[in-house]
């Protein structure tokens, strides 16, 4: 059997444990409609777990009547509609919900002319959400919905305006207006969404375009906060999408613009030898990894969180948290390098040390990192034993009990999350499929669909 666990911070329920109390150890999450504590019977896989300030999406992959699709289900807060124009209607008056509810799109993607996309990807920034759609002979797909403070929605509205609000309140993301090399979006033959990856205040997608008789070309834009260049420099053609401030002491002086409301251009890569493979989004920093191995940044160094990435080599991934990069590296055992921001010991290393390297205690001739995530302030790693059963080790900030050991004291050195001493009852701990780290927020997913236990080897 599957289970979903959580930890961490819970004020309005997005930890999915059907409380809105802050969970110090793992719980394992409900679903509406299942048996407490439970996945429902027809879920194969949980594909992503992505969470905001106080919600929380995840994609699961189903089995019904013998065809597999996804579904996205969400907890927590939905008041600004980040939880879709179900959620929002219906639980206006009760603020959040604690326990996972399938969002249930569908009759929204039908009025919205999007009936028969399939759901990919999820994200999320604080109070925003997005998923991108996939369809059988047509452009992928992203969709918005939530608050626009910063511009979020990436719809080209300032986050005043209540226009945005109007309608269902999902609202498809337009890259039509995005150009390289005299060449338009709009024109081209085909548009496939690779990556969406989401920060604090800000979002990146990864698309593969290509025009006809052209090789695909891989293409970064990105919206919402940039003041701190996290989306890259600002090219005076792009000035017309940008939103600006108006001082409230000088209502005629306009201040420097805060947000794109609308994608921009952040690079354009023809050669897949430096195409991007992965990247992630801190607050005001964002980390690139090419196919080529080097490491490239856009944003703020002021917390050393990009401080020597250019010259990294040899990496496999890259995570931000909000105020640090930290990269899992090809070596053999692998291991991970982080910088940035230590103040709750969140570099899981000694902040002055000549080496970059988190000391995982792991015996290097037998176990193995294969996982690496990132949530706020605080990192997880999956690794495997010498007995070949999977453990998880995290560290950095626990104020919330993010760290699931029963406490709330910051780890300024890796210690083992799971499995604990004494298991939650009826739940397997191996083999650990997937780690997530959200806001404050810690995510195991553990078990088999059929109820047996299977070693886990080295990724």
């Amino acid at each position: 059997m599957l289970n979903l666990l959580s930890a961490g911070s819970n004020a309005q329920g997005q930890l999915g444990n059907s409380t809105i109390d802050d969970s110090h150890t793992f719980r394992a999450c409900s679903f509406a409609g299942s048996l407490p504590e439970t996945l429902p019977p027809s879920v194969t896989n949980v594909i992503d777990v992505t969470n905001g300030s106080n919600h929380t999406l995840a994609l699961l992959e189903v089995m019904i009547d013998g065809k597999k699709s996804t579904e996205v289900w969400g907890c927590g807060d939905g008041r600004k509609g980040q939880l879709g124009p179900i959620y929002k209607r219906r639980h206006t008056d009760q603020g959040s919900t604690t326990i996972f509810q399938n969002l249930a799109f569908a009759d929204a993607f039908d009025k919205l002319g999007l009936g028969g996309y399939t759901i990919t990807t999820i994200g999320t920034t604080w109070e925003t959400s997005y998923l991108a759609l996939q369809k059988l002979g047509k452009r992928d797909l992203i969709v918005s919905f939530g608050s626009n403070d910063f511009g979020d929605l990436g719809v080209g509205k300032d986050s005043g305006d209540k226009t945005v609000e109007k309608g269902l309140g999902i609202h498809v993301v337009n890259f039509s207006h995005i150009a390289v090399g005299g060449k338009s979006i709009r024109s081209a033959q085909s548009v496939t969404v690779e990556k969406l990856r989401t920060g604090q205040r800000h979002a990146i997608a990864s698309l593969q375009v290509v025009w006809a008789g052209k090789e695909p070309m891989q293409i970064l834009v990105g919206w919402g906060a940039f003041r701190h260049g996290q989306l890259g420099t600002v090219p005076p053609s792009s000035k017309p999408f940008l939103t600006s401030t108006i001082s409230k002491s000088s209502p005629t002086t306009p201040l420097e613009p805060t947000y794109h409301s609308r994608p921009t251009l952040i690079m354009s890569l023809a050669a897949p030898s430096d195409f991007v493979t992965e990247y992630s989004l801190g607050i005001h920093h964002s980390v690139f990894l090419h196919a080529s191995g080097h490491v490239s940044f856009r944003g703020s160094n002021r917390k050393n969180q990009t401080q020597g990435l250019d010259a990294c080599r040899n990496i496999c991934d890259i995570k931000c948290t909000w105020n640090g990069s930290y990269m899992l590296t090809k070596d053999n055992p692998p291991h991970v390098l982080s910088t940035g921001s230590n103040s709750h010991g969140q570099l899981g290393r000694a902040e002055d040390s000549s080496s970059w390297k988190v000391e995982v205690p792991i015996d290097e001739d037998s176990k193995a990192i294969r996982t690496l995530a990132c949530g706020s302030e605080h990192s997880l790693v999956c690794v495997v034993n010498e007995q070949g059963d999977d453990e998880v080790w995290g560290w950095g900030w626990n104020e919330h009990g993010n760290l699931g050991v029963g406490h709330t004291l910051d780890a300024p050195a890796p210690l083992k999350m799971w499995p604990p001493a004494q298991l939650p009852e009826n739940i397997e701990p191996h083999p650990v499929r997937n780690v997530w780290a959200g806001t404050g927020s810690s995510w195991i997913l553990c078990g088999n669909t059929d109820g047996t236990v299977e070693k886990t080897t080295s990724m």
